[in-house]
């Protein structure tokens, strides 16, 4: 009996010594046996999407598109620097910007935004090998916000390549080509998010706007850069930017940086503005001679049969003799198309005749009783009062007086304190005879004049007026922008 009692202690103690067994094997053994099987794993992941990526060679494809985007723009692309001389009778303080701009044409014309190169005394253009001449703007055109300059670069320049034959359609991949902040000839990427686009202090007051909307970073210095598709071909010019401050301010003026929503000017405005300013240095603007829809019914959209939607703008009223009734044009036509380009509101109608010339003929696409009709339309001249229908008031704000017409003048009629009229020393009851030397018609032909003449973007304007007591007097004003 005494000896058997070994043998069960021993027995006792079995369970226990394999428990402690498993758990050293499941504390030391197993998880390196899950490591090894873990990476084992990730090795053969790794190696499987290296051999995809050395097989498929797609996104380096698109590199390469991406790529030949960018040399094929770049040295179209231009760095602006201006200088603009002020002085007073103490202080002479000169201010200096930046931009950027597009080579047009193989005659070394360059096109940027008007508000880049406004009042500069000195336009320096820096192309992409890193010549630098001096420019002269032979022309801009506020209401737009486009400029010409000149540099008799000719034959050493490289002229962009334009999307004249087609049109931006929503979701395309689109490049932003400037300097922001300085950082010359960079490029950046986003698609197109809209189109026909208004953004409310864009430009001068009363301007035109119809613009491509994209989410290509847009930030100060990129304004006058071409923006361009996925062929390399220009579709727009970069001109505003909306942010958490502001909304369609140019990028130097907006106070805060790119939050994803940018501005252009569509190609189908540039191209006749800048044509004309070649041809003319100035810009003759075109006039239909129809009435539209109200505001809230502007927007026509038209089903066609491969489940697309066509917007456009239905006709009201056409006007008698005019350019439009001449062209066979009729009451509720829905305007599609000007010149190919698409109406999606009616700023954009506006902003595509406008920038074509009276006496052009263009192309006006109308859908009339379930099919669509082409007219040729000749363009008339657009009537001062059409014009200062749109300038007339924010003139008046700006310059802080009112004014009414009277016989073959204008007369002031309110003063505001502290503004640029009451500083440059209006008073009321003023009769205005004339502005820079030159008279004008009528009310309306006034504010076209001073218009054209520079007031909206900081030229200055001597006024010739007749006070009440029978003197007359010269008083100078410009707008500080």
């Amino acid at each position: 009996m005494a000896g058997r009692a070994p043998v069960r202690k021993i027995a006792s103690y079995g369970p226990a010594i394999v428990l402690i067994m498993a758990t050293l094997v499941a504390l030391f053994i197993v998880p390196s046996l899950v490591e090894r099987y873990s990476y084992a794993q990730q090795n053969a992941k790794i190696t499987l999407a290296r051999s995809v990526l050395a097989q498929d060679d797609i996104l380096r494809r698109v590199d390469r598109a991406v790529s030949a985007i960018a040399d094929s723009t770049e040295p179209s692309v231009v760095h602006i620097e201006t200088r603009t001389d002020s002085s007073s009778e103490t202080l002479y303080s000169p201010t200096y910007s930046t931009g950027a701009g597009w080579v047009f044409d193989q005659h070394g014309h360059i096109v940027t935004n008007a508000h880049v190169v406004q009042s500069a005394t000195d336009v320096s253009i820096e192309f992409f090998d890193g010549r630098v001449v001096l420019g002269k703007v032979i022309g801009t055109d506020p209401y737009t916000d486009i400029a010409v300059i000149s540099t008799g670069a000719g034959s050493k320049s490289f002229a962009a390549r334009r999307a004249t034959d087609r049109l931006p359609r929503t979701g395309e991949t689109v490049f932003a080509f400037g300097s922001p902040f300085g950082f010359k000839f960079s490029m950046s990427e986003g698609i197109i998010s809209g189109l026909g686009r208004e953004a409310a202090g864009s430009n001068v007051p009363g301007g035109y706007t119809n613009y491509i909307q994209t989410d290509a970073a847009v930030n100060p210095g990129n304004s006058g850069g071409p923006l361009v598709n996925s062929d390399g071909h220009v579709i727009g010019m970069n001109v505003a930017i909306a942010t958490a401050k502001s909304v369609g301010k140019a990028p130097e003026d907006s106070g805060s940086d790119s939050a994803g929503i940018s501005f252009a000017i569509p190609l189908g405005t540039i191209e006749p503005i800048v044509m004309q300013i070649i041809k003319y240095g100035k810009v003759s603007r075109g006039y239909l001679g129809i009435s539209y829809a109200t505001k809230s019914q502007e927007n026509i959209n038209i089903p066609l049969d491969d489940g697309t939607v066509l917007s456009g703008i239905r006709i009201t009223d056409v006007i008698s003799g005019g350019p439009s009734a001449e062209a066979g044009m009729k009451t509720n036509d829905i305007v599609v198309s000007v010149q190919g380009s698409p109406v999606h509101s009616v700023e954009g109608l506006k902003s595509l005749v406008t920038s074509s010339r009276s006496g052009d003929a263009i192309s006006v696409r109308v859908y009339r009783e379930n099919h669509f009709v082409n007219l040729t339309v000749i363009l008339g001249k657009l009537k001062d009062e059409v014009l200062a229908a749109r300038i007339a008031e924010p003139i008046m704000v700006q310059l802080g007086m009112a004014v009414t017409s009277s016989s073959d003048h204008v007369m002031v009629t309110s003063v505001w304190s502290g503004l640029p009229a009451d500083e440059a020393g209006f008073l009321v009851g003023d009769r205005i005879l004339s502005a820079n030397g030159l008279p004008f018609k009528n009310y309306y032909h006034f504010f076209v004049l001073v218009a054209d003449e520079g007031i909206l973007t900081g030229k200055p304007i001597t006024f010739r007026v007749l006070g009440s007591d029978g003197t007359h007097r010269e008083i100078m004003l410009h707008l500080e922008w």
